[in-house]
């Protein structure tokens, strides 16, 4: 049997075949700015961990931490 379509490389995606992306891209969405934010924080955190800058990371794990709504370690306690 044989067919006119050309091969599915060949075809343009569709709603059922999303396009490839790359290595390390990701798909764009429309997040909430507080989440934009996090996301963006996260970044800041690999890097600052990949310099083994040790009080960077702290702080912007902290940062991430309040904006998620979570309490730093060693206040929880003592806001109760």
């Amino acid at each position: 049997m044989t067919s006119d379509r050309t091969p599915a490389d060949g075809m343009d995606p569709t709603p059922a075949q999303p396009a490839s992306m790359a290595l390390g891209e990701l798909a764009m969405v429309d997040p909430a700015p507080r989440a934009a934010v996090v996301a963006s924080l996260a970044g800041t955190l690999s890097r600052a961990v990949a310099l083994r800058d040790g009080e960077a990371a702290r702080v912007v794990h902290e940062a991430i931490g309040r904006l998620l709504g979570l309490e730093p370690e060693g206040q929880a306690s003592s806001r109760r």
